[in-house]
């Protein structure tokens, strides 16, 4: 039976992964070889969702996944080691091993997967291979001909310089690694991307690497099942059947599988699948410290491999003063839903490379619902920090600037003023800034305009009106109410 299963073995297309430092050339070196412009397309030139793409090099194929750079993404960098046989790791020779770069090494060390170096941009006047190189073994990266074995070459993904040799070092290892496939076996793989789209349903992005995938297999992950509905090339073609190392575009789970997870297809593929367990609600022990107040936020993505960041990288953020509270985080694109949850929470609702439906729209404009849209993740997390900073210091619901000390009895103080915004009305208390520094407090107990009592003072309008305080109040004081 053993020597019947190896003779069923066929040699599979490496599947390769491209990680390293953020703006070290990785999308770059992918788009020289696609003859592509996906850099161009990537907003903020940086890449934000693992991809899967396909090659030919001298009448082989070769897959590679692509990850992002940035040290946010770095549980998407581990997956995709994860799934690959080899790697890339691409170092500037302009910049040398740096924090990524690390990471990059620890991650495939620790995966043991085989990878090859790429040294990119040596065309840049300032390049520094031989500095690079001795980055490289300072992090235990021992290179040939420095008495090590991992193979390296100097490169320029904008000219092209060093790319074919390159590619051939890719094939050399895959030849060393002699990766096989069984074609009459349990076809397997893993998912390394999922978005629920409006008109197509759920759409799992896999690499397969065992057995053939074919439409209307069964399909099964441990959290997802379904039935395989349309089978897509990388290029968006359809395909009655894709052999191992091929990335595929599945259609037909009926839920979301997760990012990274191993998929089963065919008749057996129920047997990996698990019926999730109901997840309890977190529970609330977020105690307010003290002075701490709280900012709702429901998070919006196009696809799980971004919103896995974009969610960490909020629930990282300094929460010293303002407690940050995720209501709620999903894919697609926002609906009417999303704003009633919203509204019911006070939230803000933060979308990633998603757009808003026109009731959805409409709904936020009635209910005043605040949604912050971006194509680029680092300007969400900008206008996050500005929604803290808004909730350290709570605008006042009014202020007055005082133009004018008439005279002072006890602790009533006749005073004038200009109402600057909000509404002045008597009884309340008062803050009193001076030099932009609170120094005490008071309260008004009569308010006049043009002689007469008057109940309230709106935003432009001027006053006078009776403040008691132990502070004396001066002209050019503000005073804010909350």
């Amino acid at each position: 039976m053993q020597e019947n299963h190896l003779k069923n073995l066929i040699l599979r297309p490496p599947i390769v992964v491209v990680m390293g430092h953020v703006d070290h050339g990785k999308s770059s070196l992918l788009d020289f070889i696609r003859k592509t412009n996906i850099v161009a397309k990537e907003a903020g030139g940086i890449t934000q969702s693992i991809g899967a793409y396909e090659i030919i090099h001298n009448n082989k194929r070769i897959t590679f996944i692509d990850t992002p750079g940035h040290e946010a993404f770095s549980k998407m960098r581990s997956r995709g080691a994860t799934i690959a046989d080899l790697a890339i790791l691409v170092v500037a020779a302009d910049d040398g091993v740096k924090p990524q770069t690390k990471e990059s090494i620890e991650i495939l060390n620790s995966t043991k997967t085989p990878f090859v170096i790429a040294i990119n941009k040596i065309d840049k006047n300032n390049a520094d291979v031989e500095k690079t190189k001795n980055d490289l073994m300072a992090n235990n990266v021992f290179l040939e001909s420095y008495g090590g074995n991992i193979s390296w070459q100097g490169i320029s993904a904008k000219t092209g310089q060093g790319i074919n040799e390159l590619l051939d070092l890719i094939l050399l290892a895959a030849e060393m690694e002699n990766l096989t496939y069984d074609p009459n076996a349990d076809t397997s793989g893993f998912i390394i991307e999922t978005e629920a789209d409006s008109r197509r349903g759920v759409i799992a992005t896999a690499i397969v690497k065992n057995g053939t995938l074919k439409t209307n297999d069964k399909i099964a992950t441990a959290t997802a099942f379904g039935k395989i509905k349309i089978l897509e090339d990388f290029l968006g073609e359809k395909a009655e059947t894709l052999s191992p190392s091929s990335p595929a575009l599945i259609l037909g789970f009926e839920t979301l599988p997760q990012t990274g997870e191993e998929f089963l297809a065919g008749e057996n593929a129920e047997t990996i699948y698990k019926k999730p367990l109901k997840i309890k609600p977190r529970e609330k022990n977020e105690e307010l410290k003290k002075d701490q107040t709280t900012l709702n936020l429901i998070l919006k993505a196009d696809v799980s491999g971004s919103l896995e960041p974009l969610s960490e990288i909020i629930k990282n953020l300094n929460q010293e003063k303002v407690k940050i509270n995720i209501i709620s985080e999903s894919i697609g694109e926002i609906t009417d839903g999303d704003i009633k949850n919203a509204s019911s929470s006070n939230a803000i609702i933060i979308g990633f490379r998603v757009k808003t439906n026109k009731i959805a729209e409409n709904l936020a404009k009635a209910q005043n619902i605040k949604i912050i849209s971006s194509e680029i993740i680092y300007e969400l997390i900008d206008a996050v920090q500005n929604e803290i900073k808004l909730r350290e210091k709570p605008l006042p619901l009014g202020e007055i600037e005082i133009l004018k000390f008439f005279s002072q009895k006890g602790k009533e103080q006749l005073i004038g003023g200009k109402v600057l915004s909000g509404s002045l009305k008597n009884n309340i208390r008062i803050k009193i800034i001076r030099n932009n520094e609170e120094i005490g407090m008071g309260k008004i107990t009569s308010l006049r305009q043009q002689k007469q009592t008057a109940n309230e003072v709106k935003a432009s309008e001027e006053c006078g009106l009776i403040f008691e305080s132990d502070i004396s109040i001066s002209a050019g004081d503000h005073l804010l109410w909350q």
